[in-house]
């Protein structure tokens, strides 16, 4: 049996995002509860995977990505520029129930899915108490 959201107060609830930092741009998140992990999503679109960093401290998920230096060619101009991947920085509060040890990340067609593995939670065994 897994650690499941209706085992604790809705205002304790999974994952938070505590802190952002992403230069005036939205990334978007999803997440969602299955039966034994958390999953993250974020789409991210036209990075490179070695970029990324994500790392547990402290209770907290850390989720950043800095972009490359670009290397700038004298003969190009730029005409227009819509897009650029930037950098950014999400940080998520982390509940106790994780398994930081496990946690994996891939980086698949411009969204980046990290999986946080719950804990199992021993199920209390009812005992009887004799009366002396």
């Amino acid at each position: 049996m897994y650690y499941r959201s209706h085992h604790r107060p809705f205002h304790n609830a999974i994952l938070h995002q505590a802190y952002e930092k992403n230069n005036n741009i939205a990334i978007p998140v999803n997440i969602y509860e299955t039966e034994k992990a958390f999953e993250i999503e974020l789409m991210v679109p036209g990075r490179n995977k070695t970029n990324f960093t994500i790392q547990t401290e402290n209770g907290l998920l850390t989720v950043e990505y800095t972009k490359p230096t670009e290397q700038k060619d004298a003969n190009n101009k730029i005409i227009q520029q819509q897009f650029t991947p930037q950098t950014f920085k999400k940080v998520f509060s982390l509940p106790e129930n994780i398994q930081t040890d496990n946690i994996e990340a891939a980086y698949i067609d411009g969204v980046l899915k990290i999986s946080l593995p719950l804990k199992a939670v021993k199920t209390p065994v009812a005992k009887n108490i004799a009366v002396a």
